[in-house]
């Protein structure tokens, strides 16, 4: 961490320097020149010695914040918001706003730090006081906004988000589509709380304007489907989400499972578990797959097909299933080792992540739309070693 400090530090005190030799021109004093030729050098010397805190309060001291240090002052007040010490940030950055005479260009990016420290102390509604004002006056309008779509994406209030997110777009911003698609989204479910139907197909048909890759929409549209007795669309949406997204495909079995039972499709359903696994090779399709086959032929031929297919690609969940049918099969006569292997094997799928943020590397059991870890929308992808196990 102290050396992110130093690197930030040193343009700072470059700048000090230029602005030093500036100073000392004007100055008549030789104690005057003295003094603050001996300040610099003493906070460089607190630099190169790595004491950053005494570097930044020597450097406060020699440069008053003006017309020629505001970028100074500005500098040294985002690193101190790096540093997480938010307050002397904001102070910082209201000591600059309060100056008069400031250039328009140096208040507005002032205002625009400020705001920053606000969203960082988690003070978001006096952040998005100041962002708004910078968009109403279009001044930095895309740093701005682009602050206010976190803010509202906070608050959760997706209209706002959505409005925001397309002025991004026109601003030259084309990724933009995946954020608005999971923004149409959420204002679908939120129709769909309030049994609210053609509103929801309406926002749903957006959202895959928006991002025609998205597979959300579908998810929810298959819902709908189900709700209103349409298991034909159902089952069309989640084939063509399975053909198309494979690896989520353990998100909606047990569903897809349901429509094909309670419609008396199981031929169907068998049929098609093993067309998809032929093609995609899907964890979760061949642990479905399995349960089919130890209900339909016993599990006999259910343990010697999984055998089979893991000597090929052996995974966690699969040897796991294995061993508990093995175990079944011997009954009261199961060895006591085989027993330590299935609750060592259970203790690791309970510790292991199912998903993994393609962006930050966040890991979590479940799949979220918007990583927790650095909030991008749609990053979360599947392990290989998914963890499971029905």
């Amino acid at each position: 961490m102290i050396e992110l400090v130093l690197i930030l530090l040193l343009p700072v005190a470059l700048y000090l320097g230029w602005w030093l030799a500036r100073s000392l021109e004007r100055r008549s004093s030789r104690r005057s020149r003295q003094l603050l030729s001996n300040q610099y050098f003493q906070g460089l010397n607190y630099l190169l010695n790595e004491q950053p805190d005494k570097a930044i309060e020597v450097f406060l001291e020699l440069a008053d914040v003006n017309q020629d240090t505001v970028e100074t002052h500005m500098a040294l007040g985002n690193l101190f918001r790096r540093r997480g010490e938010v307050d002397r940030a904001i102070r910082f950055h209201q000591n600059i706003i309060a100056k008069p005479g400031l250039e328009p260009e140096q208040r507005t990016q002032a205002l625009l730090e400020l705001g920053e420290d606000y969203m960082k102390a988690g003070l978001l509604d006096r952040a998005e006081s100041l962002f708004e004002e910078l968009v109403e006056n279009r001044r930095l309008l895309k740093p701005a906004l682009t602050n206010l779509k976190l803010i509202y994406q906070h608050e959760k209030d997706w209209d706002k988000s959505l409005d925001v997110s397309r002025r991004l777009e026109k601003l030259g911003d084309k990724g933009q589509g995946r954020d608005q698609a999971h923004f149409l989204c959420e204002l679908a479910e939120a129709a769909l709380d309030e049994d609210q139907r053609a509103r929801a197909r309406d926002l749903l048909q957006q959202a895959l304007a928006a991002d025609p890759a998205a597979f959300r929409p579908l998810l929810i549209m298959a819902r709908i489907a189900t709700l209103e007795e349409r298991p034909g669309d159902a089952i069309d949406l989640y084939k063509r989400i399975a053909d198309d997204h494979p690896a989520f495909i353990g998100e909606f079995l047990e569903p897809m499972h349901a429509i094909f039972t309670r419609t008396d499709r199981q031929e169907d359903w068998f049929d098609w578990l093993r067309e998809i696994y032929a093609r995609k090779k899907n964890l979760s399709v061949l642990l479905q797959m399995t349960s089919e086959i130890a209900e339909r032929e016993g599990f006999a031929t259910a343990t010697d097909y999984l055998t089979s297919e893991l000597s090929d690609a052996p995974r966690l969940a699969g040897v796991h299933r294995l061993i508990r049918m093995r175990m079944a099969q011997k009954g009261d006569q199961r060895s006591e080792f085989l027993e330590l292997i299935e609750q060592l094997l259970q203790r690791l799928l309970k510790e292991q992540s199912a998903y993994q943020c393609h962006r930050c590397g966040f890991t979590t059991r479940t799949l979220h739309w918007q990583c927790p870890g650095c909030r991008s929308w749609g990053s979360m992808l599947p392990r290989e070693s998914s963890n499971r196990t029905s």
